[in-house]
């Protein structure tokens, strides 16, 4: 998740370009593969026989750290098993965080989620976000709609809690990850309602409608103009 980074024993180690993408071609292949489809993948443009040769090339000049970073036999690779990735870890937690939201057992206002404290740091980044090989791009969106539905579920749960700073941040941040996304809009304004904010819901609506119309030539759905309606007819009917 983020740019390419290498560590061992915390330090961090230099892998030349080609030794990048391999790498991130077989973590992101969650298998053993073969030799041909990897030359394939990665040489897409090159003869056979070159491309097998770029293959031998870059695994010959992968760092030498006492054990093995792929294991290679004459006809497949993969991931050595003492190699970690954080995407796996991440994929799981932003599995974890939606079903956690989804579940029927809700937190009381004032408690915690602290095993959800940690998608703050997973959820920060998309995949490679400076790789446009296409088995980069198609994975680096199906990871970027998860880390969404992840940010929304989030600050579902933390608004629940009465947690509203915290909730705000992932709603936003949820926003920022795709503008036009209706959802993570809503997430920002239930929040603000939540909290008693009303005005800031109503500028959050109107911000709303303005890109939708500016971008799409849309308004924003009726379901979340009568959310924002009926709290604001709530509002204005309180002794």
């Amino acid at each position: 998740m983020g740019n390419f980074d290498l560590r061992c024993a915390g330090e961090s180690v230099a892998v030349t370009p080609a030794g990048q993408r391999l790498l991130s071609l077989l973590a992101l292949s969650h298998r053993t593969v073969t030799r041909e489809y990897v030359a394939d993948k990665l040489w897409p443009d090159a003869a056979a026989t070159k491309a097998a040769g770029s293959l031998r090339s870059t695994l010959w000049r992968l760092p030498k750290l006492g054990h093995p970073l792929v294991v290679a036999t004459a006809g497949t690779l993969h991931v050595a098993d003492e190699v970690e990735t954080d995407l796996d870890a991440t994929e799981h937690l932003l599995n974890r965080t939606i079903k956690h939201a989804e579940s029927p057992a809700r937190h009381m206002p004032g408690e915690a989620p602290p095993d959800l404290e940690p998608a703050d740091q997973a959820l920060s980044c998309d995949l490679l976000p400076e790789a446009w090989d296409d088995w980069v791009v198609v994975e680096r969106e199906r990871l970027h709609q998860m880390r969404l539905h992840a940010l929304e579920s989030l600050a579902c749960v933390h608004r629940s809690a009465g947690h509203f700073g915290r909730a705000l941040d992932a709603a936003l941040r949820a926003v920022a990850g795709e503008p036009l996304r209706e959802s993570a809009h809503r997430e920002v304004i239930e929040t603000y309602l939540a909290e008693g904010n009303t005005g800031e819901a109503m500028r959050h609506f109107e911000e709303l409608r303005r890109l939708l119309r500016a971008e799409l030539e849309l308004e924003p759905s009726p379901a979340l103009h009568r959310l924002l309606t009926d709290a604001v007819t709530a509002k204005r009917t309180e002794p």
